[in-house]
């Protein structure tokens, strides 16, 4: 059971090291979230992605996806 939860951890922080990445945010920050609270975290990443969104284009250029 722990060497499952060791092995959820490293690819959390692996997954948002990534996805930080490619989205502009803080490489280190987010992987180090991502290791303590694993997929928990996706939620605030995804708000945090659109938070800098609105501030990079403005309310006027966002897309919803329904």
């Amino acid at each position: 059971m722990l060497l499952v939860l060791a092995c959820l951890a490293v690819l959390s922080g692996l997954f948002f090291y990534c996805q930080a990445l490619m989205s502009g945010l803080g490489r280190r920050r987010w992987a180090f979230a991502g290791v303590v609270f694993g997929p928990l975290l996706w939620p605030m990443f995804c708000m945090k992605k659109r938070m800098k969104h609105y501030q990079s284009f403005g309310l006027n250029c966002l897309t919803f996806n329904a």
